[in-house]
């Protein structure tokens, strides 16, 4: 084994990683650092999860740990796809068209989409359909606005609020029933905005009026974050539930309204069905009490508890059904995954934790049964109860880039370090090129494919 030291684009991309990961520094950083974005590596300037989380292990290890044989230089580059491969019809609807090929980083898929509210671009397959959705979900909020039952609605509406303050006055008790659903409710809900700095995702005026309800209500029947950062859709959802409750315009109603119904197809991995009753039943505030003591039951620090909660690149959505997966694989040492997820830099990094959690809660008896996690490289993988070492990661393909190459090189020096004898496991549900897998399997890796969720 002879050390070979990087190519003068590797040693870029590692030392934007370091910078971007560790350092802070801003995207206009990166460009007056490295040159513009016309002269950068298309696939260093994605900001993908492997970037973002896997390769720090590189610049971690000692270089003797990360050396390869001079005869093991074939590598390949990620390749172009058309869209529709992975997204079926999916790629146009009503307010946005997905273009035809999709880039790679070598790992994730990066969907570039333009819509009726500007350009996006998502990175990897669950995180664009989940964005998809949103926007359908979006559509089908705009159909709802323009039928006559939300006409009726939306003239009422503006007598709310002054209604609403007429009544507080004269039938205080009546006035706050109404707004409040169930004394116990009403009890936790006092308790949990007391307790919890996210309180504010439900303003209090919306709540006495009914706004909150009526969005998360709304949003749950759309089958969309009612919490949701994506702006075409937070600001579509506080609209139509502020109208629909100052005109007392039932959810269902409004639905029913919209011409050839709303019919919106998304996967188990970027639904909120799973915990659709506390999302619709339960402040922001609930939500998160909820979680913290689900965390809490883990034997998960403190810290680290609050670090995770007061992460704004997690919705309470996403905490909450990150939260429940954890608490059915119920595997030890929770924590260290609780840790490295605390950390989540972006919307897309948080997804991909939240997506994370969901397949090894979904996936564990495929995998030999997840026993406990463990640190390796910086990243959280498991213990499998029958002493396999299981890396299972959300990717939509592994291409045997120079990066693959010495992050699985290093990998798998540190896993036989740690566990003498164990067979490292890489499980997930995208591709592995061929070359990427007969290059894994050289190191001592079994290859496990996962069937996509839903």
């Amino acid at each position: 084994m002879v050390a070979i030291w990087p190519s003068r684009d590797t040693r870029k991309v590692l030392g934007f990683v370091w910078l971007r990961v560790f350092g802070g520094l801003t995207m206009r950083g990166i460009s007056n650092t490295f040159g513009s974005a016309a002269t950068w590596p298309a696939h260093a300037m994605a900001q993908s999860i492997w970037h973002g989380y896997i390769v720090p292990l590189l610049v971690a290890a000692p270089l003797g740990v990360m050396a390869l044989s001079s005869t093991s230089a074939a590598l390949e580059l990620p390749k172009p796809e058309p869209a529709e491969k992975f997204l079926g019809n999916a790629v146009v609807g009503e307010n946005y068209k997905v273009k035809p090929m999709v880039r790679s980083d070598g790992v994730m898929r990066i969907f570039d989409v333009d819509t009726s509210y500007g350009e996006f671009a998502f990175d990897g397959v669950e995180f664009a359909k989940l964005r998809l959705h949103e926007l359908k979900a979006t559509a089908a909020l705009e159909k709802m606005s323009q039928s006559d039952e939300f006409g009726k609605a939306f003239g009422k509406a503006a007598l709310g609020p002054i209604k609403f303050g007429a009544d507080l006055i004269t039938n205080p008790a009546g006035t706050v029933e109404r707004s409040i659903s169930g004394i116990g409710n009403m009890f936790d809900r006092v308790g949990a905005g007391l307790s919890n700095s996210r309180a504010d995702r439900d303003p209090l005026m919306d709540s006495l009026l009914g706004i909150s309800d009526t969005q998360r209500e709304l949003a749950v029947e759309l089958d969309v974050d009612p919490y949701t950062d994506f702006p075409p859709l937070a600001q579509r959802l506080k609209q139509m539930a502020g109208a629909m409750a100052g005109g007392s315009l039932p959810v269902r109603a409004g639905l029913a309204a919209v011409p050839g119904g709303v019919g919106i197809a998304v996967s188990s991995v970027s639904s909120v069905s799973v915990a659709k009753d506390t999302l619709r039943d339960k402040t922001a505030a609930q939500v998160i009490a909820e979680v913290r003591g689900i965390l809490l039951g883990l034997q998960i620090e403190q810290a680290n508890i609050d670090r995770l909660l007061e992460n704004r690149n997690y919705t309470p959505a996403d905490l909450l059904i990150m939260a429940l997966a954890l608490k059915k694989l119920n595997a030890e040492n929770t924590d260290v995954f609780i840790e490295k997820a605390a950390g989540a830099g972006a919307r897309n990094y948080a997804f991909y934790f939240r997506r994370r959690a969901q397949t090894l809660a979904a996936r564990s008896n495929e995998l030999g049964g997840i026993a406990s996690f463990v640190m390796v490289g910086g990243q959280p993988i498991n213990i499998a109860r029958n002493g396999n070492v299981v890396a299972a990661f959300t990717f939509d393909d592994i291409v045997w880039t120079e990066v693959q190459s010495r992050t699985f090189t290093s990998a798998t020096a540190e896993i036989h370090r740690i566990r003498p004898g164990a067979t490292p496991v890489l499980a997930s549900s995208g591709t592995v090129t061929p070359m990427a897998q007969a290059e894994i399997g050289k190191l001592g890796w079994k290859i496990i494919k996962l069937k996509p969720q839903g």
